[in-house]
């Protein structure tokens, strides 16, 4: 097949013009129709309408029901019949904007591979402070537990094996409202993810990420915001919970004549589970809709957030019984310092679309700014890291028919600039690592990221539908080595020195991805779907600035060796719904080269040059120790599943249920043939995630149900040494929830538990390329014992 990639940039002048040319050809293309206004996420082959349940009746009358009256209510308590699809082709305007969750959730089900949509408003109240919260039933993603606050990392399908810190979910890429969410040259930035002001998350894996221009190798996130539209009044809310847990949001959103609005702000404390694992954040996030004509729209967005997180140690697995709540830090290396991942953001989007009744075009200057007060060991000394992203994301779609077949195209092209500043500075004695004293790294970096992508799909055949796609992407890597000053010595446990020598980085990388897929409905509501995609992945900052502290500490050279990811994607599988059963299931095979794996920085220093001063810095156990590595040949294999049934209904009242909720993912993730690690199995991720819930749900609105959550298995090592001893026992962690909601959602009440079993469990830790890396066993991140929450919501109309 015509693709391609390459790791370096000698074909810049030649992709970039091409690129460019295809974003102004495919954004030219049916402009000269008049304007309009759109939503990015347009209904083009079929009108979706939303029969919504008939409403609950306030007095409940203990008679018989008739058949009919059954065959009824039947109906309207299965979350799928209640969303029913005609086949008639409608016009784009008459399309709302942002798509609401039901209409959404229904055009994902007619898509070529493995998306979902999750409604974060709908579900039950409870704790919702991370994508852990949220994604329980989502199946094939992986969220490593680092306690109640929004750290840790994201996998999709075995994506970002072990990542930590600024670089945090590579190969799944971000977005709210179809924006770049993070940094263009690196993952997801969880801590700017607010799902307080999430309506809804659509959950695209593989090369489903395609539809807004990213073919990841894990795939892509996309929150939809509130608006004054969605979420009008007043509403408070907040809970409070074990470790010192509490959270509350003031919320106020309306509209009036063409202009709509919505604001809030929330903050969320947490005292921490482990020793010295306390989480303070504060957000503010809001927009505002004009919509001066039926044909125009445009929607400013602000977003302003800090958190503080103080970083706990990891404790021997051996021992996590006795040390998972006090911390381990026999010889006072950690207990002393502020060990911190503190950081601020600043995100400003402003969207305009135009559409008509055929063709949509929207344009979106954006803008974002980071900063990252880090001091990931007393060794590592305090890092400061500033980054600016500034963007342009501009996106067509239109419908026509294409040689008599009905046809929806997309595409789109997005130009970012981030620039970025790396210091770090040794720490003034007596400071706990709190003030800085002598600067000994300044480091400037600049990329750009030219991103082209397109994707048809066309009805060749009724109800089924072939879908083409291809994204285009061009990406620099300049890293500068600015420092000026002296040649400081190392300063031991008060940070490192300054280097001699220049670190500096010049690189582009550059590919060509395809996609071909299929979509058949073979019976109304059932769906078989499948694709063969290719991805890439691109090293990021962080990659480049751990390879070159390591460089500047022990004088190697090994960063030029870091080469692009490529992956080819196959993937099939089924879904559907019956009345009052609704399923997925998705298989899917990657073959990857050059996989970026990441490691602890001890496996590329030879051990003659592992000084005390080394091993302080780059210690296992600590945060900051990761780096990255290329493997040869990979292959991620799995099964994502989940289902959701209402088996009984009109149990003791009209309209009560029990329903029951499962989620499976199993992955085979391992080297292929490699020349050092043969044919093992990759660590971190474990072969068998599993959530479960069974519940009662009463037409008044209460409910109450209980949970299960399984984690397999999981290797410590890449080369698969250490035995029993370097592996992460499974566990089960079992939860409870009761609670009241009304039915026009007014008001709420919860009460949730949570392991309550009180389970001592591993959530997180950092990889080893062998055993013999560790000093002693494996340490971990301790996962958080039993906790139990309660809170309460409150509209005012």
């Amino acid at each position: 097949m015509a693709c391609w990639g390459r790791g370096e940039g000698r074909h810049f002048h030649r992709l970039h013009s091409s690129i460019l040319l295809f974003g102004v050809t495919v954004l030219g293309t049916e402009l000269g129709a008049s304007p309009g206004w759109a939503q990015s996420e347009s209904v083009l082959l079929e009108a979706v309408t939303v029969t919504s349940p008939p409403p609950r009746a306030t007095t409940v009358v203990r008679t018989a029901p008739t058949a009919r009256a059954k065959q009824s209510r039947r109906r309207a308590y299965s979350e799928v019949a209640a969303q029913t699809v005609t086949a008639v082709r409608v016009g784009i305007a008459s399309v709302p904007n942002p798509a609401s969750f039901d209409a959404q959730q229904q055009r994902l089900w007619r898509r070529p591979g493995a998306e979902s949509a999750v409604s974060v408003v709908r579900q039950d109240p409870g704790k919702k402070s991370n994508l852990r919260d949220v994604l329980q039933l989502t199946p094939g993603i992986y969220m490593s537990d680092r306690g109640e606050n929004s750290q840790g990392t994201i996998s999709i399908r075995g994506s970002d094996i072990s990542q930590t810190g600024p670089r945090s979910g590579r190969g799944v890429r971000g977005y709210i409202d179809g924006i770049p969410l993070g940094r263009i040259e690196s993952g997801i930035s969880l801590p700017i993810l607010d799902l307080s002001v999430a309506d809804y998350l659509e959950i695209y894996r593989g090369a489903a990420s395609l539809r807004y221009g990213a073919l990841a190798t894990g795939g892509a996130l996309n929150l939809v915001s509130k608006t004054g539209l969605t979420a009008p009044g007043a509403r408070l809310s907040g809970y409070v919970g074990s470790y010192g847990v509490r959270q509350s949001q003031m919320e106020y959103g309306g509209a009036k004549g063409n202009v709509d609005y919505y604001a809030q702000v929330n903050g969320f404390r947490n005292d921490g589970y482990e020793y010295h694992s306390a989480n303070d954040t504060l957000r503010f996030s809001g927009n505002v809709g004009w919509r001066p004509t039926d044909n125009i729209e445009n929607r400013t967005s602000v977003a302003v957030g800090s958190t503080r997180q103080e970083l706990a140690t990891q404790v021997p697995l051996d021992q996590i019984v006795t040390y998972r709540r006090s911390g381990y830090d026999p010889t006072n290396a950690s207990f002393p310092y502020d060990t911190r991942a503190n950081l601020d953001y600043q995100r400003v989007v402003n969207k305009t679309i135009f559409r008509n009744d055929t063709t949509s075009f929207e344009i979106t200057p954006y803008f974002l700014a980071t900063s990252f007060d880090h001091l990931p060991s007393p060794r590592a000394g305090i890092v400061d890291v500033k980054w600016q992203d500034v963007g342009i994301s501009t996106r067509l779609e239109h419908r026509a028919d294409l040689w008599g077949l009905p046809t929806e195209l997309v595409a789109g092209y997005r130009p970012t600039y981030e620039t970025a500043n790396y210091r770090s500075w040794q720490w003034a004695a007596g400071s706990g690592g709190t003030v800085k004293n002598r600067l000994v790294q300044d480091d400037q970096f600049k990329s750009w990221l030219h991103e082209a992508y397109g994707e048809a799909a066309v009805e060749v055949l009724p109800q089924v539908r072939a879908f083409v796609g291809l994204q285009a992407f061009q990406t620099s890597r300049v890293y500068k080595d600015d420092y000026a000053g002296p040649v400081i010595p190392s300063a031991g446990l008060m940070g490192p020195g300054s280097s001699s020598g220049r670190r500096n980085y010049d690189r582009s990388f550059e590919a060509l991805n395809l996609k071909f897929g299929m979509n058949w409905e073979y019976a109304s509501r059932h769906f078989l779907f499948g694709n063969i995609s290719r991805s890439t992945e691109v090293p990021n900052s962080g990659d480049i600035f751990a390879l070159l502290s390591v460089e500047t500490a022990t004088n190697l050279k090994v960063i030029q060796d870091l080469q692009m990811q490529q992956a080819w994607t196959y993937e099939g599988g089924v879904r559907g719904s019956w009345d009052r059963f609704q399923y997925d299931l998705t298989l899917y095979h990657m073959n990857l080269r050059n996989e970026i794996l990441s490691q602890c920085a001890l496996g590329l220093i030879p051990k003659a040059q592992q000084t005390p001063a080394i091993r302080g810095q780059f210690a296992c156990n600590l945060v900051g120790s990761l780096v990255p590595f290329n493997a040869d040949r990979t292959v991620h294999r799995g099964i994502e599943t989940v289902f959701r049934t209402k088996p009984f209904i009109d149990l003791f009242t009209p309209g009560d249920n029990i329903f029951l909720n499962a989620a499976w993912t199993y992955n085979d993730f391992y080297f292929d043939g490699d020349r050092l690690y043969g044919n093992s199995h990759l660590p971190v991720i474990p072969r068998h995630n599993l959530y479960g819930e069974v519940g009662y749900r009463h037409a008044s609105g209460f409910y109450a149900s209980a949970n299960l959550r399984y984690v397999g298995e999981r290797a410590t090592t890449f080369d698969g040494s250490g035995g029993e001893n370097f592996k992460i026992p499974s566990y089960n962690l079992f939860g409870a929830k009761i609670g009241w909601r009304a039915p026009d959602d007014s008001a709420s009440l919860w009460f949730e538990a949570r392991n309550i079993t009180d389970v001592a469990y591993a959530g997180d830790f950092t990889a080893l390329r062998t055993a013999a890396d560790a000093s002693g066993g494996v340490t971990v991140m301790p996962g958080t014992g039993r906790a139990f929450y309660a809170g309460f919501s409150k509209r005012f109309d």
